[in-house]
C-alpha cells in the first residue's frame, strides 16, 4: 500500500501532505515520498493494522488515493504492490520459459587455458525447476507463487544496449547490508573445503565497496530462514542496496542447510520483495549463489559432486520475483558443474571478486562486470578432465547499477593471488 500511494501521489499533493504529516523536518527534506511513509511506520505513527493517520491526511488532500487505503483494509491489512511488467512472459500465467541445456563448447588455445591442477571439487549446483511450494513460516512471506514468476536469463549480457539507462542512486553514507551465508560443514554431506576463501574474499570486496558485511556459518534450514527474516526486518531506508551471497551444497532449485535439508532459492529471494521488505522497494537487491546447478557427470578422484546425492538430469526453469530490481548471479548454467579449489576457493566467486576490484574503479556497471566474469570462468579448465564452467546472471533491474569508486585502494589477503 505504501508503495502504491507513493507511486500515485502528485507533486502538489505530496507537498501538502508533507506539510501536514507530524514528522521532524529532517525526515521530510530531500526524501522520497516512500521514505517519508517508511519513517511514519518506523515511528509507529502507522502500523499494519492502524492506518488512521493516512486516512485522515488523504481524505483532506487527495480523496482519490483514499481508495487505495480502503482497499488495503479490505484485504485484511496485506501490503500490496502492483506487479512491474519488466521481462514478464507474453504467454499465459502458467507458462514458464524452459531453458534448453546449451552445450558448452569453448575452443581456447592452450596458452589461454587456465588450469587448476590439484584439489578441484565439483559443486554440481542444481539450477532446477524452482516451482515447488516454498515453505511459509509466517504471513509476512506472502503467497510466493503469486509473488514470483520467470526471470529472463542472460548468459551473454550486452550492456551497450542500455548505455543511456538511468542509474540507481548509490549515494548514502552506508551503502547497504551484505549477508554471506557460508555452509561448509554438513551432517551427512561432504565438507566444502575452500569455501572460507570465498567467504573471506566476498567480505573484503563488499566491505571495500561500502557495505556492512556479516558472515554466518553452517546454518540449518530454519536458521537460514531466521537469518533472512532478520535482514528483511532491518531498516534499509538509509541504504542504497542489499547483497546476499550463499555458499553451500544444493539440489535442483535449492540451497542446502547444514542439516542437509533444503530451502528454495525462490523463497530466499521472496523475503526481499517490495511487499515483504518495503524499505528496499525501488532499490537493487543482488543475490550470488555458489550452490549446485546440475548433475555430476565427470567421475574423477579430484572432482567430486557437491550435491548430497546424484539426481536425474532434466530441463530446468528458473523463477525469481517478477518485481523489478533483482539480480541473481548463478555460479553455472543449468545442468553443468561448478568448480571449487580446496585451497583457492571457487572459480565463480573468485572471478566475481577479482572483477569487482578491477572494474568498479573504471566505472563499469554490474552487468558489464558479470559479463567479464562469464568470460573469465569460461576460459578456466581443469587440466586432467578438461572440465569447463559457464556462470549465468539473470535480472529484473530497471536501471544501471554502478558502485561508487571507493576512496582507498583495495587490499586483501583472502582473494586469490597465486592461484593457477
Amino acid at each position: 500500500m505504501l508503495y502504491e500511494l507513493s507511486e500515485n501521489v502528485t507533486g502538489e499533493d505530496e507537498k501538502r501532505i508533507l506539510f501536514i504529516l507530524p514528522l521532524q523536518k529532517k525526515h521530510k527534506e530531500n526524501k522520497t515520498f516512500l521514505d517519508v511513509l517508511c519513517q511514519l511506520e518506523k515511528e509507529n505513527a502507522i502500523t499494519e493494522d492502524n492506518v488512521k493517520l493516512l486516512e485522515e491526511v488523504f481524505r483532506k488532500v487527495s480523496p482519490d488515493l483514499l481508495k487505495i487505503i480502503e482497499k488495503y483494509k479490505e484485504r485484511g491489512d496485506k501490503l500490496h504492490r502492483p506487479e512491474i511488467g519488466l521481462m514478464q512472459p507474453s504467454a499465459p500465467p502458467d507458462y514458464e520459459h524452459e531453458l534448453i541445456n546449451p552445450h558448452l563448447s569453448i575452443q581456447v588455445s592452450s596458452k589461454d587455458n587456465e588450469s587448476w591442477d590439484e584439489g578441484i571439487e565439483s559443486l554440481i549446483e542444481h539450477n532446477g525447476t524452482i516451482l515447488g511450494e516454498a515453505e511459509k513460516e509466517d504471513d509476512e512471506s506472502g503467497n510466493i507463487d503469486h509473488q514470483l514468476s520467470d526471470l529472463r536469463l542472460n548468459p551473454e549480457v550486452t550492456p551497450q544496449a542500455s548505455l543511456q539507462m538511468e542509474l540507481y542512486h548509490m549515494n548514502h553514507k552506508h551503502r547497504g547490508y551484505c549477508l554471506i551465508i557460508d555452509n561448509s560443514i554438513f551432517m551427512k554431506g561432504k565438507r566444502r573445503e575452500g569455501s572460507d576463501k570465498d567467504a573471506g574474499a566476498l567480505s573484503d570486496v563488499f566491505s571495500w565497496l561500502g557495505l556492512e558485511v556479516e558472515i554466518v556459518k553452517n546454518l540449518g534450514t530454519e536458521q537460514i530462514r531466521g537469518c533472512l527474516k532478520r535482514f528483511k526486518s532491518k531498516d534499509h531506508s538509509e541504504r542504497d542496496c542489499f547483497v546476499c551471497c550463499i555458499l553451500t551444497h544444493g539440489e535442483s532449485g535449492t540451497v542446502m542447510g547444514s542439516d542437509d535439508k533444503e530451502v528454495s532459492i525462490r523463497e530466499v529471494m521472496s523475503y526481499f520483495t517490495a511487499t515483504s521488505c518495503i524499505s528496499l522497494a525501488l532499490k537493487p537487491k543482488l543475490f550470488f549463489i555458489q550452490a549446485c546447478q546440475g548433475i555430476y557427470t565427470h567421475p574423477s578422484s579430484k572432482v567430486e559432486p557437491d550435491a548430497s546425492v546424484p539426481v536425474e538430469h532434466k530441463k530446468y526453469i528458473v523463477n525469481v520475483p517478477k518485481e523489478a530490481d533483482f539480480l541473481l548471479g548463478m555460479s553455472t548454467v543449468d545442468g553443468y558443474a561448478a568448480y571449487r579449489h580446496k585451497k583457492y576457493g571457487s572459480w565463480y566467486i573468485q572471478a566475481l571478486c577479482k572483477n569487482l576490484v578491477e572494474m568498479v574503479p573504471r566505472g563499469e556497471d554490474i552487468l558489464s562486470i558479470l559479463t567479464k566474469v562469464n568470460k573469465d570462468v569460461s576460459l578456466k579448465e581443469d587440466s586432467e578432465q578438461k572440465l569447463k564452467q559457464m556462470p549465468q546472471p539473470a535480472y529484473t533491474l530497471l536501471k544501471k547499477l554502478i558502485f561508487p569508486v571507493p576512496d582507498v585502494p583495495f587490499r586483501s589477503t583472502t582473494c586469490q593471488e597465486n592461484s593457477p
